[in-house]
């Protein structure tokens, strides 16, 4: 398997994507961090609720949840954009993602051929609360090294 030179940290609303200093194998620069405020906001916060709307048995939590996929489906766009504009098309990008469930899964479902082939590994890990330096050591281990 390829090792990456870059690593995408997501859950539905925050992204963050790092790149590995070829000059130094065990350096990661952060590049950019993506947020989506509107993922963290309750339905009725959103205004994705109708006026009036308690919770009522399980249909009450229909609307949140729809609300809550659509910002994640929404998020997960703008994140795929953001790593095709950095993984580029050049030949030695390869890129490892770790994302919350069902995040991960939105996520892939929007990136397009060319990002695929990048992709080294995908993991179903929420790592975005990790400190930088936190998470140069998980991916130094996931390297194998």
């Amino acid at each position: 398997m390829d090792t990456p030179n870059w690593a995408l940290v997501a859950n539905g609303s925050m992204a963050r994507l790092l790149e590995l200093d070829p000059a130094a194998a065990t350096h990661w620069t952060e590049r950019q961090c993506l947020t989506h405020p509107a993922a963290r906001l309750h339905g009725s916060a959103a205004g994705h609720e109708p006026p009036g709307h308690s919770i009522a048995g399980r249909s009450g939590l229909a609307p949140r949840s729809e609300a809550a996929a659509q910002e994640r489906r929404t998020f997960a766009r703008e994140v795929a954009h953001a790593l095709r504009e950095a993984v580029g098309t050049a030949e030695r990008s390869r890129v490892a993602v770790f994302a919350s469930n069902p995040f991960l899964g939105e996520l892939m479902e929007q990136l397009d051929g060319v990002t695929h082939q990048r992709l080294v590994a995908s993991h179903a890990q929420d790592l975005t609360h990790l400190s930088l330096q936190e998470l140069a050591r998980h991916l130094q281990a996931e390297r194998g090294g």
